[in-house]
């Protein structure tokens, strides 16, 4: 069975669809005005780097990526920590989470703090490491090998950071933000 429109709706659809058509020139150029300016953004973003990896440094992008890692091991040894109901071990996992977090947050945004905290994480990754070691809950001996590795991968990211903000703001006034890029 097929389905037919009421005549009321039939007669309305022709007239709307007549003054859909005729466009006045003024209506006309207007629309073309309110085009143009989505034109210009689209060719914004094609100008804009493909990728992550492009986006950043490598440095910065290597040890965005160790940080992720960590991070995601730090969280499930913490879950593990939780459950065997060692709250010393699973405490300082979830420090080492949300310190590694923010880390990771100022490399991103290739933050002027960046190579300051990093000398923060690499001293609580240092600490965290050594009291950590006597514990029995599984994964935190796979955080402590990590951790270890990426002290180093954090420093050389955040003074390359650095290096690469204090170049672009040769010959520019200070920015009224305080320096780094915006999230």
């Amino acid at each position: 069975m097929s389905y037919q429109q009421p005549p009321q709706q039939q007669i309305e659809q022709p007239t709307q669809q007549r003054t859909r058509r005729q466009r006045t020139p003024h209506q006309t150029r207007r629309q073309h005005h309110q085009q143009q300016p989505q034109q210009q953004t689209g060719q914004q973003y094609q100008q804009q780097p493909q990728s992550f990896d492009q986006a950043v440094p490598q440095q910065v992008s290597q040890a965005i990526h160790q940080l992720e890692e960590l991070e995601s091991d730090a969280e499930w040894a913490h879950g593990q920590a939780m459950k065997a109901g060692d709250r010393f071990t699973s405490g300082m996992l979830a420090d080492l989470t949300q310190i590694i977090h923010l880390q990771k947050t100022l490399l991103l945004r290739q933050s002027d703090f960046a190579q300051t905290f990093g000398q923060c994480t690499q001293q609580a990754l240092q600490q965290s490491t050594q009291q950590l070691q006597q514990s029995e809950a599984p994964g935190v001996q796979q955080v402590i090998q990590q951790a270890q590795q990426v002290t180093q991968t954090i420093q050389q990211a955040s003074q390359q950071v650095t290096q690469q903000d204090r170049s672009q703001q040769i010959g520019q006034p200070p920015s009224p933000q305080g320096g780094g890029q915006p999230f």
